[in-house]
């Protein structure tokens, strides 16, 4: 069955500047335990361009471990982005109070990104790559990633429809490509700019996708993201009755 990943304190803080409730933060990830849902990507752990920014931006060790402490079997993690990171930030994944890792990947980054993972993984931290921008990643690149010798270290691979620009066919067609680069484990994350988040993840979920992406309400950047609810209640195995009762 195919795993969720509820960004809505990561993507949503676009939207709100990364500034949550403590309460809500825990009310949140209750519902998710109770919905099925396997990971949470709590926020983002960059310490760049900060001014203005709420914790969730910067999520620090500390910060995190009354939320750790709190969840039971859902993996908690964060994003980093490939010029943003800091090794120094992420020092030993047994002594840090997050699951994963979720390195936000530019077409232009992938060599320095698939290093970065070598680095995290040899630190003891779980590993996801998000692709962005998927459908400018050039023949190239993509051989870039089918060379890589380490392709089993990761979680999984996203690619991600950053502007909201593909439509189901296109899915399809990355999904093969990088299906063909031999990764298996392939995951999706959607935005709604063209009101088509729900029709393309249905596809990366019909390809056999190994994980794909919801917010609380669709709350995201830009055109937001897939509504939590939406999906899960055409899911087989999930109950989005938990989110409803949410407000944020």
């Amino acid at each position: 069955m195919v795993k969720i990943l509820d960004c809505t304190t990561r993507d949503g803080g676009h939207i709100k500047n990364w500034n949550f409730s403590d309460k809500f933060v825990l009310n949140l990830i209750d519902c998710l335990e109770k919905s099925g849902v396997s990971y949470y990507e709590i926020g983002y752990r960059n310490f760049y361009d900060i001014e203005g920014k709420g914790k969730f931006y910067r999520c620090k060790k500390d910060l995190l471990q009354k939320f750790y402490s709190f969840k039971k079997n859902l993996k908690i993690g964060v994003m980093t982005d490939t010029k943003r990171y800091n090794p120094q930030d992420f020092p030993n994944g047994k002594e840090d109070y997050i699951d994963f890792v979720r390195i936000a990947c530019h077409p232009d980054k992938i060599e320095q990104t698939l290093e970065i993972t070598q680095n995290l993984y040899n630190n003891n931290y779980k590993v996801i790559i998000q692709l962005m921008d998927i459908s400018n990643v050039s023949d190239e690149e993509y051989k870039i990633l089918q060379k890589w010798a380490y392709k089993d270290i990761i979680e999984t691979l996203y690619m991600a429809d950053s502007y909201g620009t593909l439509e189901p066919a296109d899915v399809e067609i990355y999904y093969n490509k990088l299906k063909n680069a031999g990764y298996e484990k392939i995951s999706f994350h959607a935005h709604n700019n063209r009101d088509l988040a729900y029709e393309n993840t249905i596809q990366a979920v019909k390809l056999g996708a190994y994980s794909i992406d919801v917010t609380l309400n669709g709350i995201g950047r830009a055109g937001g993201n897939l509504d939590a609810v939406k999906l899960l209640g055409n899911l087989k195995g999930f109950t989005p009755e938990y989110y409803k009762k949410l407000t944020i």
